[in-house]
Formats: C-alpha cells, structure tokens, sequence
C-alpha cells in the first residue's frame, strides 16, 4: 500500500527521532492478566426457522446435558466448521457445561437487538471504530496482544510515552485479533491520537512498530481519507465500557480489552447479526456428530428450501480468492456505474420498492457466495438482499460532487462471505441528485451495470433515463 506525503513524513520524523526496533524479548509484559480458569465458549446455532432453532437448542442441550465427555472446545468447532448458515441465528456464551445447557434451554429472544432470528439479507457492513480514551491496566488473554505488547515495552525502552504505546499495542492487537475471526470490516476509524494510530496500523498504512514508535514520541496521527460507512453499518467498537447512567436501546457492540469475556460475547451477536465470524474464539477442536436439524414435511404447493448453489467458475474464484486474500481490494474490483438527475431525489420507499425490483428481475444481483462443506459456491437468494444507502444530502453539491460523492460510497470493499455484491448509493443536491450502482466485477457478465442503472432510472420514473443521460459521467 502507497504511503501518503503525510505517513511519509512521519516516517522521517520517527527514523530520526527513535532507535531501530530491537528483537522482541521473551518476558511478559507488566500488566498482562493471566488466563482465568474459567474459560468463556461461544455455541452459536443456525435453522431456517424459529421453530427449527428452538428444537435445535433443546437438542443440542440434551445431548450436552447426558455425554459429560465432551469438549466444549469440540462442539464450539463442530457447530462453527461443520454446519451450514441459516438466516434463524442464536448463540450462547458460558463458562462451563452447566451455564451453557442452561442458556440453550432459555426461550430464543425475539427482540430488535438482542440475539435472536435474524432474517435473510439483513448482512450490513461493519465500521470498527478504535477508541484509545480509556485503555489502560490488564487486559485479557486474547492471542496476539502480549506480542504487541512486548514490542511497545521495547520500543520505549530508552524513554518515551510508554503509556500511549501501551494503548496503542492493545487496540491493534485486540482489532487484528477480530479480523482473524473472519471479519472484514468496510471502515476503520479511530475516535483520539491513539486510537487514529492504532487504526493506521490495522488498515495497513503504517506498519506496526513505525505506529509504536510515533505513539511513544507523541507524534500525531497521519491523515487518513477514510470513506464514511453505511448508514446501517454495524458499528463495533474497541476500547473500554465507559461509567455513567443506563443506556436506552440496544447493548453496544463492543470489545473491552479488559473484560475477558467481552469477546466472546461480542462474536455471539456478530453471529446473531447474521456475520459468519470464526465463533471458536480460534481455540483448536476436532469435529463431533452432534443433533442434525428437524426435518419437516411439506405441505402441499410449499416450495423446497434455498439449495447450496453452483461451484464457482474459474474467473469468479480468482476474484474472490484474491480479494480474500488482500482483503479490502473487493471495492477496487466492482463496476460503478452513476447517473446524476435533474429535479427532486425520489421518496425512500420508492427507491427501496424500485431497487428490490430490479434485483428481482435479475439473478446476478441476488447472489452471494458462501462457503458450503468445504467448497465456495454461488447461491441465488429468493429474494432481495440490501436496500439502497441514502447518503446524507448536499446542500450545495454541483452535480460533478454529488456524482463523485455516490461513486466513492458505491465503491466500498463488499463483505464477500454470505453478503450481497451490490450496492445502491443516492444522495440529493439542491438541484439535481446522483445515483451510484456498484456490482462486483464476477456478477456483470450478464447485464452491463449502466444497463441497470438505466433501468432502475426507468422503473423510478419512465422518463427519468432520458433526462439523466447528459449528466452520465463514465464509471
């Protein structure tokens, strides 16, 4: 990744103001909690419908209740590598047999929020947001901070802000420990100079000890052009819980790198949220036979559920597989395709119904790719997957801004597991309001995304495709 003038910059100021990094030495860090006997474990669960996840419970209980040989350890990899996702989610987080048979047995809450059925195509994308206020003291045994923490201990060896370092440390290794659970957030943020630091680490554009080493010296942040998330991202926030009276609405998501059970809390609802996150909280673990899902018959006129879909074709896989890989180059590899329009931005619930039209009308926007038994496969949903992202509106934005606005928006890196690969972004001017179609590069073969901008132009207004086509700027 290309460094910025500024990151540049600091680079010099830190080669001429700090030492070389030392090799990393083997004492733990001062402050390093040790592990808690008690060790939290995360069974997270998935049907088709409410009535299958609450048998599913009951059974795995059952079975969890009369074989006392088990491993915990086993069954948390069991449900996470061996089973197939369901839109019906509900997870339980315990510190031993007893907690977990006794959380699995309690009704599945219903409620906005709170761990229960998510239903199909409600995958948002996920900003994490690093806040350096407060991180300070233990924290918990999460792999990969002690070796960051070692590393901030040697980088201020010879003087230095060692408390700044130390927060640093902690939210980088706390963030890259929830990317290797398999999120892949589409924002990171940080909320002060630390936690602004912390993020320039984990999306790469400084490396690590340069990050330690500009903390220590209470250098600033580098600049960063972060593109703003989704208005329904889900926000997951690192740091730790501040005091103060009891919150209305939802629980945050968060991770306190002081609590050690604030991981494994937080995976179980990433679950719930629909996110296929690695729920062994990366502890090893073989696979078991455990209760398989009820079978029910159908009805006469009932129509057979989803199937797992096609293999994927050559050209789909080396997409996917790269931007897996490189993570964050999905968005670099989507078609965009904008339109600025003349007059008033239609009503919410028009663009939603039209959007939720055009992708019924073609396939290749109801696909996603996913993970089945193994192998990736390209599955059609029945249904429309995502709704259209309305950005916050431009007073004053000329219809060039409004039209680069919406691009930047619609070129996000897509959630590539399970998630829709498109996006819809519209935001309004004073005059005109621009629309931006975003489709990953793998799904375009058989439509052109002009050609379903144009379209979803049309099913807005039947006149709406002509007026905008002098405003078209190419993608």
């Amino acid at each position: 990744m290309t460094i910025s003038p500024a990151s540049s910059a600091l680079s010099a100021a830190l080669s001429s103001t700090a030492d070389p990094v030392a090799p990393v030495p083997q004492a733990a860090p001062a402050g390093l909690a040790r592990r808690s006997p008690s060790v939290p474990r995360v069974l997270a669960l998935s049907a088709r419908d409410a009535r299958s996840l609450t048998i599913l419970c009951d059974r795995l209980a059952d079975r969890l209740a009369k074989a006392r040989n088990i491993d915990l350890d086993d069954v948390a990899l069991t449900l996470d590598r061996g089973r197939e996702r369901f839109p019906c989610r509900h997870a339980v987080v315990g510190e031993d047999r007893a907690e977990l048979v006794r959380r699995l047995r309690e009704p599945v809450p219903a409620e906005t929020g709170a761990a229960a059925p998510r239903p199909e195509g409600t995958v948002a994308g996920v900003v994490l947001v690093l806040d350096g206020s407060a991180v300070d003291g233990p924290v918990a045994d999460l792999p990969g901070i002690a070796e960051v923490l070692r590393l901030a201990e040697d980088t201020v060896r010879h003087g230095g802000n060692a408390s700044a370092a130390r927060s640093v440390a902690v939210l980088y290794g706390a963030a890259r420990w929830l990317l290797d659970r398999r999120l892949t957030p589409v924002a990171v943020r940080g909320e002060d100079r630390t936690g602004a630091l912390a993020a320039a680490a984990v999306r790469g554009d400084l490396p690590v000890a340069e990050v330690l080493r500009a903390a220590a010296a209470d250098l600033p942040a580098p600049p960063t052009g972060d593109v703003p998330g989704p208005r329904d991202a889900v926000v997951v926030r690192i740091g730790c819980v501040p005091d103060g009276p009891a919150r209305t609405g939802p629980e945050p998501l968060v991770l306190d790198p002081a609590n050690g059970t604030s991981a494994a809390r937080l995976v179980a609802r990433l679950w719930c949220h629909g996110l296929d996150v690695d729920t062994t909280l990366g502890r090893p673990g073989r696979r078991l036979r455990l209760p398989g899902h009820p079978m029910w018959r159908r009805t006469p006129g009932e129509h057979r559920a989803e199937d797992t879909g096609r293999p994927l074709t050559p050209y789909e896989q080396r997409w996917l597989f790269y931007d897996l890989v490189r993570q964050g180059t999905s968005g670099d590899h989507a078609e965009v395709s904008v339109r600025c329009v003349r007059g008033a931005v239609p009503e919410a619930p028009a663009l939603a119904a039209a959007f939720a039209e055009l992708q019924r009308r073609h396939p290749a926007l109801r696909t996603v790719f996913g993970e089945h038994g193994g192998s990736w496969r390209a599955t059609v949903k029945t249904g429309p997957q995502v709704g259209p992202d309305l950005l916050p509106a431009d007073p004053s934005g000329t219809p060039v801004r409004l039209a680069e606005a919406v691009r930047t928006a619609a070129a996000r890196p897509f959630v590539l597991r399970d998630a829709p690969l498109v996006r819809c972004c519209v935001q309004e001017g004073p005059a005109h309001w621009a629309l931006a179609l975003a489709v990953y590069e793998p799904l375009t073969a058989s439509v052109p995304p002009s050609d379903l901008t144009a379209e979803l132009l049309t099913l807005l207004n039947p006149t709406a495709s002509s007026a905008a086509a002098a405003l078209t700027r190419p993608a």
